[in-house]
C-alpha cells in the first residue's frame, strides 16, 4: 500500500468504470461457481440416496448366503460408479476453492486500492477546505483593488474614458487633460 500522506491522482470516471466492471465480473463469475457448487451438492445428495435405496434393497432380501455375492457385486458396480463421481467432485471443489481463494484475494486488493484512493481523495478535499478562507480573502483583497485601481487606469486616456461614460477634455487654464463626469 502506498504511503496515505502522498498525493495520487483521483481516479478518472473511466478507470471508477472500469475498476466497477471489474468487480461486477469477478461477482458474476463467483456467482456462476456457487450455482455449479449448488449442482455439484444435488448430485451428492442423488448419489447418497442411490447408496441408501441399494442398501435397503439388499437388507430386504432375507437370506444372505444366497444372496451374499450377487447383491456385494451390485453394490461394488454401483458405488464405483458413485465414488468416482464423489472423487471428481472432490477435486472440482478444491480446485473451485482455489480459483475463489485467488478471486476474493484479488477484490480485497482492489478494495484496499479503491479505499486507498477514496482517503488520497478526501485528504486531497481537506486540504483545498483549508485553503478556501486564503482564497476567499485574496479574492475580496484583489476585487477591492481593482475597485479602486481599474477606473483610474481606464481613465488615463480618452478611450477608458469613454468607457467609463466621461469625457476627455483639455482644461482652458492648465491645458492639462482629464477625464470628466457629467451628472445627466
Amino acid at each position: 500500500m502506498s504511503n496515505p500522506g502522498s498525493a495520487h491522482p483521483a481516479l478518472s470516471d473511466a478507470a471508477l468504470r472500469e475498476t466497477l466492471d471489474l468487480l461486477g465480473t469477478v461477482v458474476a463469475n463467483m456467482a456462476g461457481k456457487l450455482d455449479r457448487h449448488g449442482q455439484i451438492l444435488a448430485d451428492v445428495q442423488k448419489a447418497a440416496t442411490e447408496s441408501r435405496d441399494a442398501a435397503q434393497a439388499a437388507k430386504a432380501h432375507s437370506d444372505p448366503q444366497r444372496y451374499g455375492r450377487h447383491i456385494g457385486q451390485e453394490l461394488d458396480r454401483a458405488l464405483d460408479a458413485t465414488l468416482d463421481r464423489l472423487e471428481g467432485m472432490q477435486s472440482g471443489f478444491a480446485a473451485d476453492r482455489q480459483e475463489t481463494r485467488r478471486s476474493l484475494g484479488e477484490l480485497v486488493r482492489q478494495e484496499e486500492a479503491v479505499l486507498q484512493h477514496l482517503r488520497d481523495d478526501l485528504e486531497e478535499a481537506g486540504r483545498w477546505k483549508r485553503r478556501i478562507p486564503f482564497i476567499a480573502l485574496f479574492g475580496v483583497a484583489l476585487a477591492l483593488g481593482l475597485t479602486i485601481a481599474l477606473p483610474r487606469f481606464l481613465a488615463v486616456n480618452g478611450i477608458g474614458c469613454a468607457v467609463l461614460g466621461g469625457e476627455w477634455l483639455r482644461g482652458p487654464e492648465s491645458g492639462k487633460e482629464a477625464c470628466v463626469f457629467y451628472a445627466r
